[in-house]
């Protein structure tokens, strides 16, 4: 994971920071923060994969937002015939950051998937929980349960159907998820809650929600190794577990978002539908709050063409 890191940054702090700075210098007394997600993999019918995050500073109460994106886009994407000019606008408005990550082909993301790569990462993250309750006894109730949830994911590698793909994914997503939570504390130093509110899919619950446990574990020791423990430790986690779906809506802006990078054929500007087209034309493209990144086997490159073929 330190190679991935290590390429994301070396893109991310040339001029994308400086975008990413754009937004938060208008939030810097804001303290608590919120992100959601969506995904689109393996699609035969599209030409990429993609993971998108749309953060945003909790500045509007959850309900009224949510109306807001209600009236504007009553429907996710696939389930909408045209796309609202105010939802394009809304989505170019500033008041959220959008980071989306296209895994290219031999995505460095990947190439921790197989049953080798897997069995040593989740042993290692064991042994880690193991560890952490010596040396943070005050928190060692805490590193009991994560440590029994790992060990249960342990014993189901044992299953001749036990997916590795997917749980390469997981922690795939759970590391970017990580990077952006660390970014974000890194620029705004007074942030007191930060909440993920990911999109129900295979990713999120799959073996009883195990992503929350990489998320949790990928997150403290990012930010404890590149920031501080003291940092880590200052942070709330809001995560929804097996909630209610209260911020449908909100996700909305990333479902919308993912679904049009992950349309958009880069080789020859194509997408498949209007409305995919006015999203990237109206929403995605020239969008000053909205970063896109290609990760392929040792390298991240930034942006897609912006031509469009109707």
């Amino acid at each position: 994971m330190e190679r991935a890191f290590t390429v994301i940054e070396e893109t991310m702090n040339k001029s994308a920071i400086t975008q990413f700075r754009n937004f938060t210098r208008k939030y810097q007394n804001v303290t608590k923060w919120n992100m959601c997600s969506d995904y689109c993999f393996d699609d035969k019918n599209k030409p990429n994969n993609v993971v998108s995050f749309v953060i945003f500073p909790y500045i509007v109460d959850f309900d009224d937002l949510n109306k807001v994106i209600e009236f504007m886009q009553p429907t996710d994407l696939k389930n909408c015939r045209t796309v609202s000019s105010s939802f394009c606008d809304f989505i170019k408005s500033g008041i959220f950051f959008s980071f989306n990550f296209v895994w290219g082909k031999n995505c460095i993301l990947d190439k921790w998937k197989d049953k080798q790569s897997m069995d040593r990462v989740i042993q290692d993250y064991i042994d880690l929980t193991e560890l952490w309750q010596e040396t943070t006894p005050k928190n060692a109730e805490y590193y009991k349960r994560l440590n029994k949830q790992l060990k249960v994911l342990q014993n189901n590698t044992n299953r001749k159907s036990f997916n590795y793909k997917l749980l390469g994914r997981i922690v795939g997503v759970t590391f970017l998820a990580s990077y952006l939570k660390y970014l974000l504390l890194r620029e705004i130093p007074n942030i007191e809650v930060f909440g993920w509110f990911s999109d129900r899919d295979a990713i999120t619950i799959w073996n009883d929600e195990i992503y929350l446990v990489f998320y949790q574990m990928i997150s403290h020791n990012l930010i404890s190794n590149k920031l501080s423990s003291e940092r880590s430790d200052k942070v709330m986690d809001v995560v929804p577990g097996d909630m209610n779906m209260f911020y449908d809506s909100l996700n909305r802006v990333a479902d919308f978002i993912c679904g049009a990078i992950s349309d958009f054929n880069d080789s020859n500007g194509q997408v498949t539908g209007k409305k995919q087209c006015k999203l990237i034309e109206d929403a995605i493209a020239d969008n000053d709050y909205l970063l896109i990144m290609k990760i392929y086997e040792k390298s991240v490159s930034r942006g897609i063409h912006t031509k469009i073929i109707d």
